[in-house]
């Protein structure tokens, strides 16, 4: 009774989500994912921050904490540090950023995807260890409610090597979206398989090998730690399923290979 209340509540009222997503592979494959996020719905502000940190052996920690932090620094250098997590981290962007409205509702309200570092050269110091490599940054602006969004089925990927940035957005449903971005050049017939991606009329490819699942499971899971979290969510996004991946790679032009590197990539696929 108090939860349908509370999601009562949550419905009629504004709503406010900043999602900022950074990572990080060096040369060996040790992998973070990090996450900043402040929530504003009517009574509630929560601020979060995340970590998934996969090492060389594929040995994967995840923690988080909603113990407040300064909201990361944004400019052409980007500043993340959150002591409860002990790790901070600084991404020095090499390519120009994109941006894009992906969706906007019947209100007007729009979801605005800033992708401010698609490319940026990296140093991550955690656990009192420094680690150097290509790191991507993004913020989502969210002021729709996710479980009111027209999607069944996301893919997002990106993959980064010193010569080539390529950053793919894929939904199904009522309303499709299907972009990548290759050195900030937009195409719209990425055809997706289980290990590689096709675009630009067939000619480039890219192939993931040696994948490895750094996540795999419902936000219900992912929250278990934070049970209350979950009354402010509708069912369809606490049954989503979510898969993260990281993969060795390498890109081709026709048969040829001109780039080698790792993609960091996920499929979501909304619950009911």
């Amino acid at each position: 009774m108090i939860e349908a209340a509370i999601m009562r509540l949550i419905n009629s009222t504004n709503f406010s989500l900043i999602k900022q997503y950074f990572d990080c592979i060096d040369d060996d494959g040790n992998c973070f994912i990090l996450y900043w996020a402040e929530l504003r719905c009517c009574f509630i502000h929560i601020v979060y921050s995340g970590l998934i940190f996969s090492d060389s052996k594929n040995i994967c920690t995840e923690k988080a904490t909603l113990k407040k932090c300064k909201r990361p620094l944004l400019d052409h250098i980007l500043q993340f540090n959150q002591p409860a997590l002990r790790i901070n981290g600084c991404w020095n962007r090499v390519s120009n950023p994109l941006s894009l409205i992906l969706y906007k509702d019947a209100s007007g309200q729009e979801l605005i995807w800033d992708c401010h570092h698609p490319k940026a050269h990296t140093t991550i110091n955690y656990n009192d260890k420094t680690y150097e490599g290509l790191g991507y940054a993004e913020t989502l602006h969210l002021p729709i409610k996710p479980w009111k969004l027209p999607i069944d089925e996301l893919r997002w990927g990106r993959f980064l090597s010193e010569q080539y940035s390529i950053i793919w957005i894929h939904w199904k449903g009522a309303y499709p979206v299907n972009i990548i971005f290759c050195n900030g050049v937009a195409y719209h017939d990425a055809s997706f398989e289980e290990k590689k991606i096709i675009f630009s009329g067939g000619t480039l490819t890219l192939l993931f090998e040696d994948i490895i699942i750094l996540r795999q499971g419902k936000l219900t899971k992912i929250l278990t730690k934070m049970p209350w979290l979950k009354i402010i969510f509708h069912s369809r996004i606490l049954n989503t399923v979510e898969i993260k991946y990281k993969a060795k790679s390498s890109l081709s032009d026709n048969t040829k290979v001109i780039a080698n590197g790792w993609s960091l990539f996920e499929t979501v696929n909304w619950g009911k």
